[in-house]
């Protein structure tokens, strides 16, 4: 009897790993580019899918600007750090983004997933914020306690993620059923209010998305 209750949770746990969202990973490294042609570049991003699984990356996402459909945002996933940074200094990945029809520099972000702040519920847009506080335990504090206004103004899902090399680099992610929503959240008195309150240091980083479908 002991033995099959052991063997359930173990299953159960099991179960529960498996079923942890891409916002649980441990690791995720941001690509934000332009593109000279967003179908162009998907092609060769979905064809360079075998080699990233190869340098570790277990799950990714990619996003369009609202604004820009040539304006891109990638999420990819790593067991560990070391996996991410080789492979963002790869030159298979550089090959891949000269091909692709990458314009300039691409912002590269490491980031450290600090628990669930809601999950990653796949909403139709998704809303980043990058910004630097001055001290994360006090930020955190006041992002949580704004949790229900959020709500009330239309998140559904959030991922709260601390840079690797800076852990007051913060960067969030807000999923919205709207982009109305989440431009009438960005632009609202009770979140610049929060973000002062908070620490939030200079101007924050802020850009609309969605998720992009495969060609």
């Amino acid at each position: 009897m002991r033995t099959s209750v052991i063997l359930g949770a173990a299953a159960l746990a099991l179960s529960a790993m498996l079923a942890q969202p891409a916002d649980a990973a441990g690791v995720r490294m941001y690509v934000r580019h332009d593109v000279a042609d967003y179908a162009a570049w998907r092609k060769v991003y979905d064809a360079f899918d075998a080699t990233r699984r190869k340098m570790g990356v277990t799950a990714q996402a990619v996003y369009q600007s609202v604004d820009n459909p040539n304006d891109v945002t990638g999420a990819h996933d790593f067991k560990s750090l070391a996996e991410a940074k080789s492979f963002a200094a790869s030159a298979e990945l550089k090959a891949a983004m000269t091909n692709a029809g990458v314009t300039g520099a691409p912002q590269i972000w490491f980031g450290l997933a600090d628990g669930p702040a809601g999950g990653d519920v796949g909403g139709n847009v998704r809303m980043f914020v990058h910004h630097e506080v001055a001290d994360y335990a006090t930020w955190r504090k006041s992002y949580d306690a704004f949790d229900a206004r959020r709500r009330k103004m239309g998140v559904i899902g959030a991922a709260i993620f601390r840079s690797a090399d800076n852990p007051n680099d913060v960067r969030v992610s807000h999923d919205f059923k709207t982009v109305a929503e989440a431009r009438t959240l960005a632009a609202s008195r009770e979140l610049k209010d929060a973000m002062a309150t908070a620490g939030v240091k200079g101007a924050p980083q802020i850009w609309f998305t969605r998720k992009a479908a495969a060609n």
